[in-house]
């Protein structure tokens, strides 16, 4: 059995359907009786209610699992020590491998958010358990959230530079590399980066959604203060703010570029082009499209 936590969020329920596809039996740990309900129906055979800095449950949720996929909330400022905990647990009920949802470039200071998964890597390394990390860039699957936008206003709008480019990766491909290391005892020890095979700028990703989408999509920056004041009203924490505004600072002067070699050769197959990913996803927005401005 392999134990997925952070199963609910979008990461989770992707790569609970990929085991799922391969036949395997997953136990998810959730935070409410309609997650378990909602997994279930995505292929999850066992589920557990409880909260992950609950040690307790922690406990209760590895027991009788070969394997563990540990994803931690986003943006969490304890994510090391839930981690610690986790790995003891592993350990306790002799778990045979361990692997870890960690980020491209985890090594970078100015995102604390990166840098505090580097720590978790590191606690990886000491703990003597069979791992794998893996370290996804930013999701292609993020920009449908500014679908609204892009389709009623034509504009793409980000909260850093439009020259900034970022190698996104397709949520699917990064699931389906997760079950292959899940699988397969031969990542042993192995540390993977999964990025796309484009670094795109803003420029050009709002580009390429004009000519997939047949509208005229202009690039955009938005002023950080106003996208600050706007997050603030969907109760995002103090912590969360601060963190995310240092990320879209780094992205504005560096950007997020990594290779797509590794994720091709797991998944065994060329990682998904930003082109490609649009016209899977087509058929699901065309009513939008039709109704926004040619």
């Amino acid at each position: 059995m392999i134990l997925l936590t952070g199963a609910a969020g979008k990461t989770g329920r992707a790569i609970l359907q990929a085991l799922a596809r391969r036949g395997e039996v997953v136990r998810v740990l959730v935070r409410t009786h309609e997650q378990s309900i909602f997994l279930s129906n995505l292929g999850a055979q066992d589920s557990l209610i409880g909260d992950l800095r609950d040690k307790s449950t922690v406990a209760q949720a590895v027991q009788g699992c070969e394997s563990i996929y540990f994803i931690c909330p986003n943006l969490t400022p304890d994510e090391v020590q839930i981690g610690e905990s986790l790995l003891e647990s592993a350990r306790v009920a002799n778990a045979h491998r361990f692997v870890y949802h960690s980020v491209l470039h985890p090594h970078v200071e100015s995102m604390p958010h990166h840098w505090q998964k580097m720590r978790m890597e590191e606690r990886l390394f000491e703990s003597g358990i069979d791992f794998t990390i893996l370290q996804p860039c930013a999701y292609m699957q993020n920009i449908l959230s500014n679908w609204k936008s892009i389709i009623e206003q034509g504009v793409y709008a980000v909260p850093y530079a439009t020259s900034a480019r970022i190698s996104i990766v397709d949520i699917n491909d990064v699931a389906e590399a997760a079950a292959v290391v899940l699988t397969d005892e031969k990542h042993s020890n192995a540390i993977y980066e999964l990025a796309g095979p484009q670094p795109l700028s803003q420029v050009e990703v709002a580009a390429i959604l004009s000519t997939i989408l047949g509208i005229v999509v202009k690039p955009a920056t938005i002023d950080r203060k106003v996208w600050a004041e706007s997050v603030q009203k969907n109760n995002f924490s103090d912590y969360q703010i601060k963190t995310l505004l240092l990320m879209f600072e780094y992205y504005e002067k560096y950007g997020l570029v990594g290779n797509s070699n590794i994720l091709s050769q797991l998944i065994n197959r060329t990682a998904t082009t930003f082109e490609n990913f649009l016209n899977h996803h087509i058929p699901n927005v065309q009513p939008l499209i039709q109704g926004g401005t040619k």
